[in-house]
């Protein structure tokens, strides 16, 4: 599922992240999720086996807050507000894009992809 982070102090949005596995199912049962933070700081191997987990590894909590909002369109819809108090940490989490982000960043990808060649090729020609 992905889902807007939100600071729970000034309710600005703070980044987009997928959450595999995280339905509205389970956000029914559990309105509190502790997220890791992975990054080259927290690797295991470089520690021993009994604080592997427990020095470096990083987790934002994560609250989720049920919004309910009446239209006369399409009735009553409910969606979750996903917030932290971490903010700081949430920003070092893996983003992921808004659907209409994607297409734009697909273009951009490709336009790398084809400098990237034509840089390859010109260098390769000499």
């Amino acid at each position: 599922m992905r889902v807007v982070i939100y600071d729970e102090e000034s309710l600005e949005p703070i980044t987009v992240v997928n959450l595999p596995g995280l339905t509205e199912r389970n956000l029914e049962e559990k309105q509190y999720w502790r997220v890791s933070v992975h990054d080259g700081r927290n690797t295991p191997a470089d520690m021993p086996a009994e604080r592997a987990y427990s020095d470096r590894l990083r987790f934002v909590d994560l609250t989720f807050e049920r919004v309910t909002r009446v239209t006369l369109t399409y009735g009553e819809q409910i969606t979750w507000r996903c917030l932290t108090r971490a903010a700081d940490l949430a920003i070092l989490l893996t983003p992921d894009w808004l659907p209409g982000q994607r297409p734009a960043l697909d273009l951009l990808e490709q336009e790398n992809e084809r400098l990237a060649d034509l840089m390859t090729r010109s260098l390769s020609s000499r």
